[in-house]
């Protein structure tokens, strides 16, 4: 509340200013805009004045008329997606202008904020900053805009599912994308209790983007904790530049020629948006979409003993562990060997043989050297039977504008997201109905902005999924007696001679009470649940909507955050150099009510954060230099505070601008994620504990020491002891200093764009996943996973390269490659894993025309990425280079207002993942519909 409360009497505070303001003579300008070429008129052109609110857009005629209080003489900006910035002086009230504008395709031309939180040519951006605008989104060979961020220049796409996408770059990619930062209208995209960005299925609605802006690298300097690798910044269309009715229907279709369904599957995504200017000052704006589908399956039934053993399997292993098979977790390691001496005697003392005789003996003997070394696991069930793959996404939003006058707005927004979907983490775990709500509160101007807004979060019906076939194994029959079972009649069977592969298989059959076609072997006992059977359905519903503290998989998560921030660009005001600042507050509420965090019902975890940033920047020789400094201050309350600096240079070599040379040095951080601090979650294997004391010492890690694991599997791994206890290193945030150089120039009559960038960074107190062993090897042996801060630097480094050509007759061409790769220094502990998770080489090439053929268009891309490791908490494995062939081509329909788009992602249809344990992607062909009134 106390962000709220300080937003409020900010608001308050400048309102009141802002009526102080006499109100200038009105200046009234009329006109009609038309393309140079043709003369046609051109509707929804954007005309703003420089420096202020105000402005209109063209009827379907072409005109214009509006009227501003704007002190004489100004300036009028003439705009529209495909031609060229015009810019008129006004020194009086005009009427009739004739404007003509031209068609161009912006190369080097883009205007970014990202970069440095305020308005520059993207040539002159003193860090590196990618940018899709309404253009690119429109020209996209993607499904939407969302996937096509996989073309941008180092940009690493970890997909979990079709609306579950996570960007990142510069490696140390994962599951969940924690380093890098993602704002929707100035608002966090990361629900507070995942403190993740779940891909788009809570951000914007395709019609409503304006732009998106992806700073690459190092970005706390400027947005606070989290831009360790980057932030991705997307902006929606006002109500006054945007207005009219927008809608898209796109049907697509799936699964072709998968190994999980003999039929294709249907794919809809229908967005609507309306907007209308009542008047110069009053806008409003309204989106709805809405997704449905069934989602990419995870089907890798490969051994997690052995992913690089493809004979592996249920029949060749009875200690098989499947990739996407849950249940058959080997919770814990039951080996014939082990148990063979306790087995050995319970036969010969069963047959009536004295301990110690020579019958008692020969038998002893014999059944131990008839149980080999061989860990045996429960049977398990297919993913595609655990969770929900009917994945759904509803996004609506609605703001209005308010143009107190024509230099301050007010801006009230609310925005609602729900979707299904399921994504991979220490399990996999079905989000099913997830909400949630935000709403924001801004006023602003060309100087200065103040916004205030929260978000909460309702996990709706989402569980655990392999949690949940672990329970529902223990609810049907109990390990204990599973176990006995097996072991009993494996012994049996070999003691009569038959093989062991017969007698493993006859086990099973015994200990599950169902043959390999699911015919119940003894109708009078329990037998494992079939898929689809009422038995497996009241299992499976009981537990899944039991919370996990309560002994079930549901996850329950209301968390909330509370945020207000303000920025001011004194660049008005002081000109010997442009100087910004600005400040923030947060404050977090995480309640899970036990069932993740160690938070209790009804006393959610409080969190506050501070921060506060500053930028200077100055053109010294002829403007030819740039320099730009700038520091944040961030302090979370259960840390001590940070101060990030950059420093950053950019040379243009020309004197148009238009190749620049640019370097910097610049620091981030962020704080461990709030599930990295505070998880406490039973996965049924092992615990999973945050790093902070807190949390540890509920489980005495404080008097009862810990011992690292031979290795980075909680299960099969074994205590390392030799070298004494495992010393915590002190738990805090993780930094990085990053070194980049590069270059982006115009050549061959501004026709080539060339872009390309080396850079170094050096990670210190790196936050990494540990296992852990409490009393070692003894009965009552504990194993935990916990976040730990490492104490030795770690080193990633790389480059990259991109080149757009514009060639004749209209046609683009673009490419772009990029390397990434790290080193550790130093000796990592015991169990230590680095997740880079980043092929070394990974290229786009693209070629499209907007107009090939009347007014045709046309986009082919093909990107390709190299073979990578892939270690996480939920396993190691190589993912398989794969590359992918995506093409639209779009048709004007002018009578109709309406563009048709044909296309497909994947087009060959050669399925592929991108992470150990989630779906594998194939092939989507779609038609798009799409209905502008007044397009821009």
């Amino acid at each position: 509340m106390q962000s709220a409360k300080l937003s409020i009497f900010l608001l308050w505070s400048v309102l009141q200013l802002s009526f102080q303001f006499s109100a200038a003579q009105n200046i009234s300008v009329s006109g009609r805009v038309v393309d140079e070429t043709t003369g046609t008129p051109l509707t929804g052109v954007n005309i703003s004045v420089k420096n202020a609110t105000a402005g209109t857009i063209t009827n379907e005629k072409g005109e214009f008329l509006f009227s501003s209080n704007t002190g004489l003489p100004f300036t009028l900006i003439f705009s529209y997606v495909g031609y060229e910035h015009h810019v008129v002086p006004v020194p009086r009230s005009v009427d009739h202008l004739l404007i003509s504008l031209k068609e161009e395709v912006l190369l080097g031309k883009e205007v970014v904020i990202a970069a440095s939180r305020v308005e520059e040519n993207i040539l002159r951006s003193p860090v590196t900053i990618e940018k899709i605008g309404i253009i690119e989104i429109r020209q996209s060979s993607a499904a939407n805009f969302y996937d096509g961020l996989a073309t941008l220049k180092g940009v690493d796409m970890t997909v979990h599912g079709l609306t579950f996408r996570v960007p990142n770059t510069r490696g140390f990619n994962g599951n969940t994308s924690v380093r890098m930062n993602q704002l929707v209208d100035g608002m966090d995209n990361a629900p507070p209790g995942l403190n993740f960005a779940a891909g788009n299925i809570f951000g914007l609605n395709q019609l409503d983007v304006e732009s998106v802006e992806l700073l690459v690298g190092a970005s706390s300097a400027l947005y606070g904790p989290g831009g360790m690798n980057g932030t991705l910044i997307m902006t929606s269309k006002n109500p006054f530049d945007y207005q009219g009715l927008s809608a898209s229907a796109q049907m697509g279709m799936m699964h072709v020629n998968s190994d999980y369904r003999s039929s294709p599957a249907p794919m809809g995504d229908f967005n609507i948006r309306y907007a209308k200017a009542f008047n110069s000052r009053l806008g409003l704006k309204l989106s709805v979409g809405y997704l449905q589908a069934e989602d990419w399956h995870a089907s890798d039934f490969r051994d997690r003993n052995d992913v690089s053993n493809d004979a592996l399997n249920r029949k060749s292993n009875p200690g098989y562990d499947g990739v996407n098979v849950y249940g058959d977790d080997i919770v814990v390691p039951v080996n014939l060997k082990d148990v063979a001496p306790a087995v050995a005697e319970g036969v010969a003392v069963g047959l009536g043989y004295a301990v110690g005789s020579p019958e008692y003996t020969a038998l002893y003997n014999q059944v131990i050297s008839l149980l080999p070394d061989q860990i045996i696991s429960r049977t398990g069930w297919d993913e595609k039977h655990l969770v929900d793959y009917n994945t759904s996404n509803l996004r609506m939003n609605t703001a209005l504008h308010y143009r107190i006058h024509e230099k301050l707005e007010l801006i009230v927004q609310a925005g609602y997201g729900k979707g299904t979907s399921v994504y991979t983490t220490n399990n996999r775990f079905s989000l099913r109905n997830f909400e949630i709500a935000s709403g924001k509160l801004e006023l602003k101007n060309s100087d200065f902005y103040v916004r205030s807004y929260g978000l909460a979060e309702f996990s709706g019906n989402s569980y655990d999924a392999g949690a949940t076939a672990l329970l529902m194994n223990e609810k049907w029959k109990p390990s204990e007696l599973w176990y006995q079972d097996y072991i009993a009649n494996y012994t049996q069977q070999v003691l009569l001679g038959n093989t062991s592969t017969s007698a493993h298989s006859f086990a099973r059959l015994v200990a599950d009470n169902r043959d390999e076609f699911g015919n119940q072997f003894n109708p009078n006992s329990p037998a494992l649940p079939l898929p689809g059977s009422t038995e497996f359905k009241t299992l499976f519903d009981e537990i899944t909507q039991t919370p996990v503290n309560q002994g079930g998989s549901k996850v329950i998560d209301r968390s909330k955050l509370w945020h207000t921030e303000g920025m001011y660009d004194f660049s008005s005001k002081i000109k010997f150099a442009e100087i910004v600042v600005g400040a923030s507050h947060r404050l977090y509420s995480i309640n899970s009510q036990g069932t993740i965090f160690i938070d209790k019902p009804g006393a959610p975890i409080l969190i506050n954060q501070v921060g506060a940033f500053t930028q200077i920047s100055k053109k010294i020789v002829n403007e030819k230099v740039k320099l730009v400094g700038s520091a944040r201050f961030d302090k979370n309350e259960y840390f001590k505070g940070r101060i990030t600096p950059r420093f950053s240079v950019v040379y243009s070599i020309d004197h148009d601008t238009d190749r620049n040379i640019r370097a910097s040095l610049q620091t981030a951080f962020r704080f461990p994620t709030i599930a990295d601090q505070w998880v406490d979650l039973n996965t049924g294997r092992y615990r999973v504990l945050g790093g902070q004391p807190q949390v540890q010492n509920l489980y005495q890690f404080d008097t009862s020491p810990v011992y690292p694991l031979s290795g980075t599997n909680p299960i099969s791994d074994v205590p390392v002891t030799d070298n004494g206890p495992f010393v915590i290193p002190v738990f805090g945030p993780e930094r990085v200093t990053a070194i980049e150089v590069g270059y982006k120039g115009l050549h061959l009559d501004k026709k080539l764009l060339v872009d390309g960038y080396v850079y170094r960074n050096v990670y210190n107190g790196f936050l990494a996943t540990q296992v852990l062993a409490q009393f070692p090897n003894t009965p009552e042996e504990k194993r935990y996973e916990t976040t730990i801060s490492t104490d030795f630097p770690i080193t990633t480094y790389g480059w990259a390269l991109g080149a757009d050509v514009m060639l004749p007759r209209g046609f683009l061409l673009r490419s772009n490659v990029n390397y990434n790769s790290f080193q550790l220094e130093g000796q990592p502990p015991t169990g230590f894993q680095s997740s880079f998770n980043t092929p070394r080489y990974r290229y786009n090439l693209s070629i499209g025309n907007h107009a090939i053929f009347r007014n045709m268009g046309f986009n082919i891309n093909w990107r390709w990425q190299q073979k990578f490791l892939w270690e996480s908490n939920f396993g190691v494995a190589d993912i398989p280079a794969f590359a992918t062939l995506d093409a639209s081509i779009s048709i004007p329909m002018q009578k109709m207002k309406s563009t048709l788009k044909i296309g497909g992602s994947n087009l060959t249809n050669h399925y592929y993942t991108t992470n150990l344990g989630s779906a594998q992607i194939g092939g989507l062909y779609y038609v798009t519909w799409i209905l502008n009134d007044l397009q821009k």
